[in-house]
C-alpha cells in the first residue's frame, strides 16, 4: 500500500489486516462459485437469460468493422483486435468506459482522479490519449486543441453497448492521423435490440447515485428508443484532506433505425449531456509574480447528432455516407473553449474476382473559439478552424481461397497544420485450418500538428523572487509525429474450450514532440518586468517500442469461463541530433508500466446468481512516483423470475487506497476501495 494513504486515524495493523481479509475473499469467492456448482441444483434454461455467454465459436464469428471499415470475421482479421461484448460488459461491473478498457489486453489504463483517466495502447500512456483514435458509432471524439480524449465527456448507456472494439497498433490507413498506437471504437445496438422499457438505479461509497433509463418501440421498419442517465460519484482519497474531485454528469440521447426499402437503410441518432467535476490546478500570474494552488469546479456541455445512409446496389457493391455534427464547450479553471465540428465521411465497398475493395473520402471543419480566462495561458489566435480532407483505399487480395490474404491500402490526409500525409499498410493473414490465422503486418501512422503545437502559450513561475516564467509555446514550427509499426500474430482455438491469442510488435518512432529551450529574454510587458525561458515544441525525440500481448480464454466448465492476458511493452526514447530536450525522455520511458496482467472469471451459478472476479497488476510507472501494485474486482448478480435484476459490485478490493497515475498538484490521490448496489427494471 502506497505511504499515506491508510484510513486516518487507525492504528497501523488495520490497513494489512484488511488488505489480508480482501485477499481473503476474493479465493473464498472462487471456492464458493465451485462448491456451488457441484452442490448446487441446476440452472435455470440458459436460452432465457440474455446475458448467456456466447461459446468460444460464436466469439469467433463475430464480425468486427474497426479493421476495414467493412464487416469481417474477428478472428481472420491481420490486426491485434479484441471485441468486448455487450455480455462481458454487463458482467464486468464497470462503471465507466476506461475501467472497461483495463479488461483488454494491451490497453494501460490509470485513474488519475475520480474524473481523469490516462489511457495508452502499447505504451504512450497520457491524461489525453494523444496517440489513440477513440469513436463512438464512428464518431471521433478526439479533440484538436490539445490532441487527445477528454475521458470525463465520454458518455455511453453502458446498457446499450453492443461490443467495443480496440485495435492495438497502428489504424491510419483506414482512420487517419492520430490512430498511431491504437483504436477504441464503441459500437451501440440497433433500436431494434432495444424495445421495451428498462431502469437502472443505485449507488455505493464512490458511485453515490445513480439512475440510468431507456424505452424502445417502433414497428417492422422503423425501430427507436430514447435514453436519459445520471449519476453523482464522490472524490478520491486525498492524504492532504482536499477533497476536491467530486464528478456530476447527465445526459439524454435518441436513436431512430429505419429500413427506407430492401436496399436502403437509414439511422439517425444524437446525444446531449452537461456536468461538472472539481479540480485542482497551479496558476501563475504576472502582476504580482506569483504561483498558487486553486480548487474548483470545471463544466462542461455539448450536444452531437449523426446521420448515416446505407445502401446495397448488389451484394458485391454498397455504400455509406455518414455526416455528424458535434458541439462542445469546456470551461475549466484556466481556459474555456468552444468548439463546433461537421464531418462527412463516404464508404464505397464492392467485391470481383479475387478483390475485396473499399475506399472512402472524407472532410471535417472544425471552428473553435478560446476564451482567455487567466494572463498566463493563451492560444493565439483565440478563433481557429481546423480542417481535414482524405481519401483511403483499400484492396484485400485472395491469395489462395480461404486460406492465404494480402490487404494492402493506404489514407491520404491534408490537414490545416500539416501537408499531405500518407499512411500505408500491407496486411498478410494465413489460415491453414478454420481454428488457426496467423497474420504479420507492417504500416506507416502519423499523428499531425494540434492547435497546442500551432498556437499555444503557457506561462509558469518557476522562481517568483527574481521572477523567472517557463513558457511553453507552440509556433507552428512542429510536423507530424512519425511511426512504421511491425506486427505479427497468431490465433488458435485449441478446443472447442480453449482460445489463446499472441501478438508481438516492434515501432520506430521518429519527430516525436520534444520541449527546446532557448535563451532567456528579458520582458518588459506586462509589469513588473520579467525574465521568460522560451520552451518551443519541437521533433526532437526519436523512440523504439518492442513487447506483445498474450491473451486466453478457457471454458473450465461449461458454467466456468476464464480469461487471463499479459501485455509487455519496453521503451527506449533518445534525442534526435541537436535536441536539447531535458524531460521528454523519461516521461516516454516512465509513464506506462512494462508490465501488466488481467484475470478474470465468470461463473454461471445455480438459482440465476452470476459472479465475476477480477484481478489485475500492474508494473511500476516510475516518472508519476508510482509502484507496481494488484488489485481484484468481484461481481455478484442475480436475475429474477420477473423483470428485476439486481447486482453488487465490489472493486480495488485489496487495498483501502492505491496510486495509479499522477497529473495533479499536490500528492498523489489514491484510487478508492469501492462498493456498489443495483437494481435493475426490464420490461
Amino acid at each position: 500500500m502506497t505511504p499515506g494513504l491508510q484510513s486516518r486515524g487507525a492504528p497501523a495493523g488495520i490497513p494489512l489486516l484488511a488488505d489480508t481479509f480482501w485477499t481473503g475473499v476474493v479465493v473464498l469467492g472462487l471456492l464458493l462459485a465451485a462448491t456451488a456448482r457441484v452442490f448446487g441444483q441446476s440452472p435455470t434454461d440458459p436460452s432465457a437469460d440474455p446475458l448467456k455467454q456466447l461459446t468460444l465459436e460464436q466469439l469467433s464469428q463475430i464480425e468486427i468493422s474497426s479493421v476495414t471499415k467493412e464487416s469481417v470475421p474477428a478472428f481472420k482479421t491481420p490486426a491485434a483486435i479484441s471485441v468486448m461484448t455487450s455480455e462481458q460488459i454487463q458482467r464486468s461491473g464497470a462503471r465507466t468506459i476506461p475501467d472497461l478498457l483495463r479488461l483488454i489486453p494491451g490497453v494501460n489504463v490509470a485513474q488519475i482522479d475520480s474524473s481523469e483517466w490516462a489511457v495508452g495502447i502499447r505504451g504512450f500512456q497520457g491524461k489525453l490519449s494523444r496517440s489513440v483514435l477513440v469513436l463512438i458509432d464512428g464518431r471521433t471524439v478526439y479533440t484538436p486543441l490539445f490532441a487527445g480524449v477528454y475521458w470525463d465527456m465520454q458518455g455511453v448507456l453502458l446498457e446499450d453497448i453492443a461490443r467495443i472494439e480496440v485495435i492495438r497498433g497502428p489504424g491510419g490507413t483506414i482512420w487517419g492521423s492520430n490512430a498511431v498506437n491504437g483504436v477504441i471504437n464503441i459500437i451501440t445496438k440497433s433500436a431494434r435490440d432495444t424495445r421495451g422499457s428498462f431502469v437502472s438505479a443505485g449507488g455505493g461509497n464512490v458511485d453515490q447515485a445513480s439512475l440510468q433509463w431507456r424505452y424502445g418501440g417502433g414497428s417492422d421498419d422503423t425501430s427507436y428508443r430514447v435514453y436519459g442517465s445520471g449519476f453523482t460519484r464522490g472524490p478520491m482519497e486525498h492524504p492532504d484532506g482536499r477533497n476536491f474531485d467530486d464528478w456530476r454528469r447527465g445526459s439524454i440521447g435518441f436513436r431512430v433505425d429505419s429500413r427506407l426499402s430492401d436496399r436502403d437503410e437509414l439511422t439517425i441518432q444524437g446525444d446531449a449531456y452537461g456536468g461538472e467535476a472539481g479540480q485542482r490546478l497551479q496558476l501563475s500570474s504576472y502582476a504580482p509574480p506569483s504561483i498558487s494552488a486553486v480548487e474548483g469546479e470545471k463544466r462542461f456541455n455539448g450536444e452531437n447528432v449523426m446521420a448515416t445512409w446505407h445502401r446495397t446496389f448488389s451484394p458485391a457493391s454498397e455504400i455509406l455516407f455518414r455526416a455528424y455534427f458535434d458541439r462542445t464547450d469546456r470551461q475549466e479553471l484556466n481556459y474555456r473553449e468552444i468548439r463546433n465540428t461537421f464531418d462527412f465521411d463516404f464508404i464505397h465497398h464492392l467485391t470481383f474476382s479475387r478483390h475485396d475493395i473499399t475506399w472512402g473520402l472524407g472532410a471535417r471543419t472544425s471552428p473553435s473559439h478560446f476564451f482567455e480566462t487567466v494572463p498566463t495561458v493563451l492560444f493565439i489566435p483565440p478563433k481557429q478552424t481546423y480542417n481535414i480532407l482524405s481519401a483511403f483505399f483499400q484492396d484485400e487480395i485472395t491469395l489462395v481461397p480461404d486460406k492465404l490474404a494480402l490487404t494492402i491500402g493506404s489514407k491520404f490526409e491534408y490537414t490545416t497544420f500539416s501537408n499531405g500525409n500518407y499512411q500505408p499498410s500491407a496486411r498478410i493473414a494465413w489460415t491453414p485450418t478454420s481454428k488457426q490465422t496467423a497474420w504479420a503486418a507492417v504500416t506507416r501512422a502519423v499523428r499531425t500538428a494540434s492547435e497546442i503545437e500551432d498556437g499555444f502559450n503557457f506561462s509558469f513561475l518557476a522562481q517568483p523572487a527574481t521572477p523567472l516564467y517557463l513558457r511553453l509555446i507552440g509556433d507552428g514550427q512542429f510536423h507530424p509525429e512519425q511511426l512504421i509499426g511491425y506486427e505479427a500474430g497468431y490465433r488458435n482455438y485449441v478446443s472447442k474450450r480453449g482460445f489463446i491469442g499472441l501478438s508481438l510488435f516492434h515501432n520506430r518512432y521518429t519527430d516525436l514532440l520534444s520541449v527546446e529551450s532557448s535563451p532567456i529574454v528579458l520582458e518588459p510587458s506586462p509589469l513588473p518586468a520579467h525574465f521568460v525561458l522560451p520552451l518551443r515544441l519541437r521533433n526532437g525525440v526519436a523512440a523504439n517500442s518492442t513487447g506483445g500481448e498474450l491473451s486466453a480464454i478457457f471454458d473450465i466448465r461449461p458454467w466456468w469461463r476464464l480469461r487471463g492476458s499479459y501485455s509487455l511493452v519496453i521503451l527506449d526514447a533518445r534525442h534526435e541530433p541537436g535536441s536539447n530536450d531535458a524531460s521528454t525522455i523519461g516521461q516516454l520511458e516512465g509513464d506506462t508500466p512494462r508490465h501488466s496482467g488481467v484475470v478474470q472469471s465468470t461463473f454461471q451459478l445455480p438459482r440465476n446468481f452470476d459472479l465475476t472476479l477480477a484481478y489485475r497488476a500492474v508494473g511500476a510507472v516510475p516518472d508519476q512516483r508510482v509502484r507496481a501494485y494488484s488489485t481484484a474486482d468481484v461481481r455478484v448478480g442475480w436475475r429474477g423470475r420477473g423483470p428485476w435484476d439486481f447486482e453488487v459490485v465490489g472493486q480495488n478490493l485489496l487495498q483501502p487506497a492505491h496510486v495509479e497515475y499522477g497529473g495533479t498538484p499536490g500528492p498523489l490521490i489514491g484510487i478508492k476501495r469501492s462498493f456498489y448496489a443495483g437494481i435493475k427494471w426490464r420490461h
